[in-house]
């Protein structure tokens, strides 16, 4: 069981300039790295302000020397808008320069919005998706590249940057109803990853059991299989402080569910924040999400590390515009007060807890 962190990169305030977003974006990559996370993580969005990072592997390349033993890679890399031969020389150079500090994810997409500005459509995209992490798969494990599909041609192909790794680590968001996409999951020992929000343990419990019931057709065992997930992150010992942060997660719920149902609405580039139906009061938000003290986030994650089996923690510290004093406080109190607690329980070492993740895993183990 290990930590990462997520780095979104929203602009909610028009007024603050994209290079300030980015500058920031480092230091809480850094102050990560310095407390022991595992992995830096870099989205993925196109064309508005919900995401000024249209492009992870740039932002992981440009970070690699920059840090020295943080894992980095994109979560995810959304497969459907790329050329895949262009997209494997990208993550090969990236292994390259950071010494092989490469993980990869993947997704299939989900804003029409974005497949539209790139002339795809939005309906090809789990397809051209598994096609492309085919590719993927045999671009670390097979000397040339050779690929016949529905969406993608390629002649065999040997590539003159390759990378470090034999077999970097991969995650693979959604498609969790998807017995294909689970399927190789567990074949290749993947590591599947949902973004919670502010669900509840029960609520994130199915979500792993629909994935975990495919890992079993396969022949793996679903007690042993790897597990991740992305949470909302803030340390406070102030109730309204954390509700205060709990409208900032609301905002990022709000913008995405609206690109996501279709009906978010465009200023530009400027996406406007629309109520979503059924959403709780701030309140709630805070006290399900992993807001609040450090004894209470601490109690929160070793619930969910043991209920879960989980393998790996995306945590979201820099959400919905967050002021960038509070959100560094907020990593700092993690490392100094939270991991500490989780640490101890599980015998002093996070080794001890969760599903190890074990890239190209036997599946009957």
């Amino acid at each position: 069981m290990h930590f990462g962190i997520f780095n979104l990169m929203p602009q909610r305030d028009k007024n603050k300039p994209v290079r300030q977003i980015y500058s920031e974006m480092v230091e809480h990559v850094k102050l990560a790295e310095q407390i022991g996370f595992e992995i830096a993580w870099f989205a993925e969005h196109h064309f508005s302000n919900y995401c000024l990072c249209p492009s992870p592997l740039t932002m992981a390349t440009y970070m690699a020397p920059q840090t020295k033993r943080i894992k980095l890679g994109p979560a995810v890399i959304v497969a459907p808008l790329y050329e895949p031969v262009r997209m494997l020389e990208d993550i090969a150079v990236l292994d390259m320069l950071s010494d092989g500090r490469l993980v990869l994810g993947f997704g299939s997409g989900y804003q029409e919005y974005e497949f539209h500005k790139f002339n795809i459509d939005l309906k090809s995209g789990r397809d051209r998706f598994l096609e492309i992490i085919d590719m993927t798969e045999q671009f670390f494990t097979k000397p040339s590249l050779k690929h016949e599909g529905k969406y993608y041609n390629i002649p065999e192909t040997y590539f003159s940057v390759r990378p470090m790794q034999k077999h970097p680590d991969v995650y693979v968001a959604g498609l969790f109803n998807d017995p294909e996409t689970q399927g190789r999951i567990a074949r290749r020992g993947y590591v599947p990853i949902t973004t919670t929000g502010w669900m509840t343990l029960e609520q994130i419990a199915e979500i792993r059991q629909k994935s975990a019931d495919v890992y079993a057709k396969g022949g793996g065992n679903p007690n042993n299989m790897p597990f991740a997930i992305q949470q909302y992150i803030y340390v406070t010992d102030d109730k309204a402080d954390a509700e205060n942060a709990a409208d900032h997660a609301r905002y990022v719920r709000r913008v995405a569910t609206a690109m996501r149902e279709k009906y978010g609405r465009v200023d530009g580039h400027w996406l406007q924040e629309i109520e979503s139906k059924g959403e709780p009061p701030l309140s709630e938000i805070a006290n399900n999400a992993v807001m609040g003290s450090p004894d209470k986030i601490a109690e929160q994650l070793i619930r969910e590390i043991e209920g879960l089996k989980l393998s790996h923690l995306s945590c979201f510290f820099a959400f919905g515009g967050l002021e960038h004093k509070r959100i560094m406080r907020s990593i700092e109190r993690f490392g100094a007060e939270v991991m500490p607690k989780i640490a101890k329980h599980f015998g002093g070492d996070l080794k001890n807890a969760g599903n190890p993740v074990k890239r190209l895993q036997v599946a009957a183990e």
